[in-house]
């Protein structure tokens, strides 16, 4: 197709329609990206550290967090298979 009769495919494009287009192309780029991908890599991996006291203190000395938090982090992790209680 040369590029006159591209433009002016294009240029006969409503609004929706264009974004459409983008949308389709954005859809299928991705497509491709993840199927090349090999799925071993898309895998998440454990934290290195499980224990939740140093998980907790590490946080603690941060000063970032507030003591409401990391008591309700505590509770979640403790629930959690991956932490170590």
């Amino acid at each position: 197709m040369s590029n006159t009769t591209l433009d002016q495919t294009v240029a006969s494009l409503s609004v929706s329609e264009f974004a459409e287009l983008i949308r389709k192309t954005i859809r299928d780029e991705f497509a491709e990206l993840f199927a090349a991908t090999n799925s071993n890599d898309m895998q998440p991996t454990p934290p290195p550290i499980r224990d939740i006291d140093t998980i907790i203190a590490g946080m603690q000395a941060t000063g970032k967090y507030n003591k409401n938090f990391l008591t309700s982090l505590r509770k979640g992790m403790e629930r959690s298979q991956t932490f170590c209680p």
